[in-house]
């Protein structure tokens, strides 16, 4: 059974990459490592995107909101395969990435 589902898009141009306070307030440790090793601004910036709008979506599907929960406390990896996960073993998500754009998708069951 479903408990909640959210979706988020985001506008990557929005994103400040100099912002390391606003960069480290989204991601988590593990996820700022992540970041840390990536190359190119284009790739940091979909990475970041990315991040924000799978934990906009992931509140939105547990019905908290902004601020039910810390962004660095919610956390978004890469299985080998390069698919993401949730920190919650009863979330799914799936993250989407056109041009300036990120979309983001959650399903929480009970």
């Amino acid at each position: 059974m479903i408990k909640g589902i959210g979706t988020d898009i985001l506008d990557l141009r929005r994103l400040d990459l100099d912002n390391e306070t606003l960069i480290k307030h989204i991601l988590s440790p593990q996820e700022y490592a992540c970041f840390q090793k990536l190359s190119s601004d284009k790739r940091r910036r979909e990475y970041l995107g990315g991040r924000f709008a799978g934990k906009e979506a992931y509140l939105k599907a547990l019905h908290t909101g902004i601020g039910g929960k810390p962004f660095h406390d919610i956390e978004i990896l890469n299985h080998e395969d390069g698919a993401p996960y949730l920190n919650d073993e009863k979330a799914q998500i799936s993250i989407s990435h056109e041009k300036d754009y990120v979309v983001a998708f959650v399903v929480i069951e009970e």
